[in-house]
């Protein structure tokens, strides 16, 4: 934590970065027990030195997730590789530096790359924390079409849908009319549909607070284990009637070229 600037020189938590910090905490706290559970459950097979966990983290910025989970994991004999994502060249440079400085460079990578357009190919684990907007649904396609078979995703906030909520079905409108309301609304609306998305393509999908909302207004994952099960008709048709009465077009949708 000291390299990548959540602590200081003595290793306290800065103050500007508490937050943060607490936010990449709470996301271990969940991630290591879902993991263990899918390895146990044989839907993720057991990593070897062979064979690593690979761990794609989508948006990855400045790291401090990134770093985190591939420590950790190292910390209690996991062997994993770690790939972290980011359009920036300036985060390439950053965080590769990182890496080089803590002898790390073997088992964690990253690329300076769109998530729709990453060299990258798959992963057994796609995470993210905080992609803007329309950047989670690109990491969520992304994990999906490269066949993931756990997802943790984080979003952070959500503008696409909200743009195209103008055809209000009654009585929503209530809710419509106050910007606020709306807005968070729109966000709702929008983790649902990606949920019930991951759903419709086999995968056990569940969301849930990961911190509490005195740290991060945006505090909601989505996570998902694949299980390859078919949709069930009730749901696609809940999901269809609803896409049909708001008049909306999820970008999670478009991306994964659904055709239900």
């Amino acid at each position: 934590m000291i390299e990548v600037g959540i602590s200081d020189a003595s290793g306290n938590v800065k103050p500007s970065r508490s937050d943060k910090y607490l936010q990449v905490e709470e996301f271990l706290r969940l991630l290591v027990p879902t993991l263990n559970s899918a390895i146990e459950a044989k839907q993720i097979a057991k990593p070897t030195p062979d064979k690593p966990l690979v761990i794609a983290d989508l948006g990855c910025g400045n790291a401090y997730l990134t770093f985190a989970v591939h420590q950790y994991l190292k910390s209690i004999d996991m062997p994993v590789h770690v790939i972290g994502i980011d359009i920036r060249p300036e985060s390439l440079k950053r965080n590769t530096e990182i890496a080089k400085k803590l002898h790390i460079e073997n088992s964690i990578e990253f690329k300076a790359e769109a998530i729709d357009q990453t060299s990258i190919t798959s992963c057994d684990v796609a995470i993210a924390l905080h992609a803007c907007d329309t950047a989670t649904d690109d990491a969520i396609a992304w994990a999906v079409n490269g066949g993931a078979k756990m997802l943790l995703i984080a979003p952070c906030c959500q503008h696409d849908l909200q743009t195209q909520m103008s055809n209000v079905p009654q009585p929503w409108n209530l809710l419509t009319k106050h910007g606020l309301m709306k807005e968070r609304l729109g966000d709702l609306m929008t983790d649902a549909l990606r949920a019930q998305i991951l759903k419709l393509v086999g995968y056990r999908t569940e969301v849930i607070e990961f911190i509490g909302g005195e740290h991060t207004p945006r505090n909601i994952m989505i996570r998902a284990i694949l299980t390859g099960a078919k949709a069930d008709a009730k749901e696609i048709e809940t999901y269809k009637q609803m896409l049909s009465d708001w008049q909306i077009d999820p970008a999670l949708a478009s991306r994964l070229n659904m055709e239900i």
